[in-house]
């Protein structure tokens, strides 16, 4: 048993060190074609154009007032371990090592369809554009529309929100807070954070929906006794 300390929480140990089950496939999560990216998130602007520089000023003026604090916000790692403090010893009531599989792989799931999305506007980071803009955190060049982070802290989120119902507005929270950092830290636009936090939405509705998750959440919400 994971004994309960002070120091970290028992969500935080089971989320970093839990592996995942050894027998059988991994269930399939997000049906295929089950969420249209292209017609639910609107069409980037063309960048020089008055809606594209409205975007970048928010993104120099964020970057002008932010705080220590919100920098440190930002630099943290986006993965389960995240939400950990905000499920905290709750985690005891359920199985959380299969909890932790299940969510990880409709995250993997739910990067390999957004990447696709991604890659067709292929939108060049502020960073790219403008020498203004000082990124921190993750800051990679790779395209910005929409954001990926925005999407998958929705997803976990919205996922632990089905096993933690009593804690959903804390798990919202953190995540919109995640999304919005993306635009402190200078990496992503406005635009790439609501319409990934719409599409994050969508994807965690659809698994939400589909009996694979309902099944799996049912035997991790009672955990067999042993």
């Amino acid at each position: 048993m994971i004994a309960r300390t002070g120091v970290l929480s028992a969500a935080v140990l089971i989320f970093a060190f839990a592996t995942a089950p050894a027998h059988g496939k991994p269930v399939s999560l997000l049906p295929e074609n089950s969420v249209d990216a292209h017609s639910m998130i609107m069409e980037p602007p063309a960048l020089g154009t008055p809606r594209f520089h409205e975007e970048m000023s928010t993104v120099l003026w964020l970057q002008e007032t932010r705080t220590p604090e919100q920098i440190e916000f930002v630099e943290t790692t986006l993965n389960l371990e995240r939400f950990a403090p905000v499920v905290g010893e709750a985690i005891f009531e359920v199985d959380g090592p299969a909890l932790k599989a299940l969510i990880d792989t409709a995250i993997d799931e739910v990067r390999s369809d957004y990447d696709a999305v991604k890659g067709v506007y292929d939108y060049p980071r502020p960073f790219e554009i403008s020498a203004a803009v000082d990124p921190v955190g993750d800051a990679r060049p790779v395209a910005s529309y929409p954001s990926g982070h925005a999407i998958r802290a929705i997803v976990y989120a919205r996922l632990l929100s089905e096993v933690f119902p009593e804690k959903s507005d804390d798990l919202m929270d953190l995540a919109n807070r995640i999304g919005h950092g993306r635009v402190v830290a200078g990496v992503h636009y406005p635009m790439d954070v609501s319409q990934g936090q719409k599409l994050g939405n969508a994807y965690a509705d659809a698994i939400v929906a589909g009996p694979a998750f309902q099944t799996s959440i049912a035997d991790i919400r009672s955990p067999e006794v042993l």
